[in-house]
């Protein structure tokens, strides 16, 4: 287990020059290729268009594209965060109504804190930290946990078989000690998700763990006592899951789950599960479909696709086989109303498609999908109708040195 205690470094604030940096300055030590993953959407410069940020694993930096409210993206710069950056979330850390970044990485142990100056650059804080963790963090959340009005840091720790909450000061700091939460199932955790599943008022969570054991994979659901404790259960899902999502797929008004992967290295093939819950924080498997060979690295989305009043799901397949293929399917899966899926169309996105996003990024009313491509090193939009379809609009390469 690797831990050291919370650190300063005395640097020089970004000005937004130096911090639009082209990607011919990023940093290359992780890999060969950009390797956008994970996605998140927000008005970063205040023009009341959706904007985006995406890791580059391979460049250890996060890069951000400013939306023109039409499908458009536009690459306007990155931001150097630390060696293998893998989690990724937004919000206001620091009260003054401009949107933060919040990052982990696998290989530095650490979760980086970037403030937004609401014009669409980021900077680390004066003076900057790193809260150093533990377990080769991938995946985080940035939700206030203890129900104090501050966002609170929810993030993994594979490698210890434990997930650790940092209690934020509302000042973008979060100081320690963490909260180490293990046991109750708990097994190299991966995707995430938090809302009320019990219906108390308090934020619970729930995390994915995907044992390279035959039948030992499990969603740990961890339900909150609003002071940042948790009581923690869990069931057994099909193995290697990557995500899970929250929301209400049969319309009873209370919380269900979507797990899908599986992770490379699986032998049972891609898998879609919904649990329907009963309100108390238990599941109940009401449908998988099984989806052939392949693999799925990143993030499912869920959102209302037909607007026939039930919850869909878009699903990137990153890759066709276990292991060493790329993928350029995006999957749609229709909801009926009562936990099941069927199969909906197609989409041809581009190549390894690891995370998908759901969003009005052109303000038709109706929603539409953006998703991260490793192995092209773009990300893609797709507009949808209201009916199902969707519409390639825009890919941007994170890649390209700003015009």
């Amino acid at each position: 287990m690797k831990k050291i205690q919370f650190k300063f470094k005395a640097l020089a604030c970004f000005i937004l020059s130096a911090a639009f940096l082209p990607s011919a300055f990023a940093n290359h030590r992780t890999g060969s290729i950009i390797a956008p993953e994970l996605l998140v959407a927000g008005d970063f410069n205040g023009d009341g268009n959706l904007d985006l940020a995406v890791n580059c694993t391979g460049f250890d930096n996060v890069a951000v594209l400013f939306g023109d409210g039409q499908g458009g993206f536009t690459l306007k710069g990155h931001f150097a965060v630390d060696d293998l950056t893998k989690g990724l979330d937004i919000g206001d850390v620091n009260g003054d109504g401009k949107l933060d970044l919040v990052t982990c990485t696998s290989w530095g142990y650490d979760e980086m804190v970037l403030l937004g100056d609401g014009l669409g650059a980021f900077h680390k804080p004066i003076p900057p930290s790193e809260i150093d963790g533990d377990g080769e963090p991938v995946r985080l959340l940035l939700r206030d946990f203890n129900n104090d009005g501050k966002l609170d840091i929810f993030v993994n720790a594979p490698d210890d078989n434990a997930v650790h909450l940092y209690f934020g000061d509302g000042k973008g700091n979060f100081p320690g000690p963490d909260l180490d939460i293990e046991g109750g199932g708990l097994i190299n955790p991966y995707g995430m998700d938090a809302g009320d599943l019990n219906g108390d008022g308090k934020l619970d969570a729930v995390v994915c763990g995907d044992s390279h054991t035959a039948g030992q994979s499990v969603v740990s659901v961890m339900l909150g006592d609003g002071a940042g404790g948790f009581t923690t259960s869990s069931f057994f899902v099909q193995d290697l899951p990557s995500s899970v999502k929250i929301a209400d797929m049969n319309n009873d008004g209370i919380p269900d789950l979507v797990v899908a992967g599986a992770l490379p290295g699986n032998s049972t093939g891609n898998f879609i599960s919904v649990y329907l819950g009963n309100g108390r924080g238990v599941f109940a498997l009401s449908q998988t479909l099984q989806l052939g060979q392949g693999n799925l690295k990143g993030d499912i989305a869920i959102g209302d696709f037909n607007e026939d009043g039930n919850l869909d799901v878009a699903y990137p397949q990153t890759g066709t086989q276990i292991v060493h293929s790329h993928s350029t399917s995006l999957f749609i899966f229709f909801g009926d109303g009562h936990g099941s899926l069927s199969t909906g169309p197609v989409l041809t996105v581009e190549e390894e498609p690891h995370t998908v996003i759901t969003a009005d990024f052109n303000h038709d009313g109706h929603l539409d999908l953006a998703n991260t491509n490793r192995t092209a090193g773009t990300v893609t939009v797709l507009l949808g109708d209201g009916h199902g379809n969707f519409t390639l609009s825009s890919s941007v390469s994170v890649l390209s040195q700003i015009p």
